[in-house]
């Protein structure tokens, strides 16, 4: 079998196979709820995030929309999730709020 060449995947194929079913089915639920996608592989982010393997996605809306979108995701085990105030939770645990996501929810698979 020859690995000579490799096919490009989509956005959308590459977050669903490196962040799998969980990540698109949160993204498909920020999305009923109102939320915008504001970020996925591209921008900046912390040196080794998860956004960088399309594994993470940042949402945007009112703050009752993401204060509900959070409190929803939390129940999901995601690898990462924060909002300020709400909170951050980090490979199961809470960790409470990190700063920097007052504007946006983050959210790991």
């Amino acid at each position: 079998m020859s690995h000579d060449s490799f096919e490009t995947l989509s956005t959308e194929d590459l977050t669903l196979v490196a962040g799998g079913s969980q990540l698109g089915n949160a993204r498909r639920t920020a999305q009923e709820m109102g939320l915008r996608i504001t970020s996925t592989t591209g921008g900046r982010h912390a040196p080794g995030s998860y956004h960088y393997s399309g594994r993470a996605f940042d949402a945007a809306g009112s703050h009752s929309q993401m204060s509900a979108f959070y409190r929803a995701m939390s129940k999901t085990s995601p690898t990462e999730l924060f909002y300020d105030p709400s909170g951050g939770i980090k490979h199961g645990r809470s960790i409470g709020p990190i700063g920097g996501h007052r504007d946006h929810v983050h959210i790991a698979y």
